[in-house]
């Protein structure tokens, strides 16, 4: 039988890593040679109704340097403030980390937006049409079929992605 407590800890330990992705997606910017996070008032505001626990890791990264150590970092610190023993035991979020539902789920949106990268750069999208895009495209039978090997493959299996060519 499924934890539901660990399942929701997956669900919102990812959409965390799939928000910091989006932010850095669409607003770094490149300033006397360093890359700055720069989210928009208007996205800042629009997110702070539609996202608010996610809110939060904009104030911690907005207006500031950024690399892809700092970025981890940020987002460690962002789950471990609102999740560990918080929200969630604190032996909860060290299990998602380490478990094969977090992999997959990272592996998939890494191979979402590499696959759609051209549809997400054509304009720049909010986060709740990038969740719904990644929704609708995890629905398609291939995907779930995907997904469904990807579950039962042992670690080290080679398994052949998706060829999806609708764009969701």
């Amino acid at each position: 039988m499924k934890n539901r407590a660990f399942d929701k800890a997956v669900e919102d330990v990812s959409e965390v890593f799939m928000f910091d992705h989006w932010m850095r997606f669409y607003f770094i910017f490149e300033e006397d040679k360093k890359l700055i996070v720069r989210v928009p008032k208007e996205v800042v505001s629009q997110v702070e109704k539609e996202f608010p626990t996610l809110h939060g890791l904009i104030e911690l990264t907005n207006n500031e340097e950024i690399d892809q150590q700092k970025s981890t970092q940020n987002v460690c610190s962002f789950i471990g403030a609102r999740f560990d023993g918080t929200k969630y035991s604190d032996k909860i979020i060290p299990k998602v980390f380490d478990s094969k539902d977090f992999k997959i789920e990272t592996y998939l949106f890494n191979l979402w937006i590499k696959g759609h990268e051209s549809h997400l750069e054509s304009e720049v999208m909010t986060f709740a049409e990038w969740k719904e895009l990644y929704a609708g495209w995890k629905e398609l039978d291939e995907v779930k079929n995907y997904i469904s090997r990807l579950s039962k493959a042992g670690s080290g299996a080679v398994i052949q992605p998706p060829t999806c060519t609708t764009v969701q």
